[in-house]
């Protein structure tokens, strides 16, 4: 499956980026490919590209607050989640982006 993860939270540093971790690693262990934008403190450090978007077969987005360019995800199933609980139970996140797809 492959998998495309926007994470978002106030600054940026914290938050996301252990979302970001936990999640990559959660697909990874289950042979998925993931590919990682994160967001916060009104700076995009690594954005997806369009190829990116358009491979995926869903879009996991852990937040606390609203993320940019969630227009770009259009037509595609879109898992939304707090960041604290993609830290807390990535496995559980992965299973409902799995499920997601199934049912796609």
């Amino acid at each position: 499956m492959k998998i495309a993860l926007v994470t978002s939270c106030l600054a940026g540093v914290a938050h996301s980026k252990m979302a970001a971790v936990a999640l990559t690693k959660e697909a990874q262990k289950r042979g998925h490919s993931i590919a990682v934008e994160e967001q916060g403190g009104h700076k995009i450090p690594t954005k997806l590209t369009a190829e990116q978007i358009d491979e995926a077969e869903v879009v996991i987005i852990a937040k606390m607050v609203t993320i940019s360019g969630k227009n770009r995800f259009e037509g595609k199933p879109i898992l939304d989640v707090s960041v604290n609980k993609a830290v807390r139970d990535p496995s559980l996140i992965m299973d409902q982006a799995e499920q997601l797809i199934q049912l796609s």
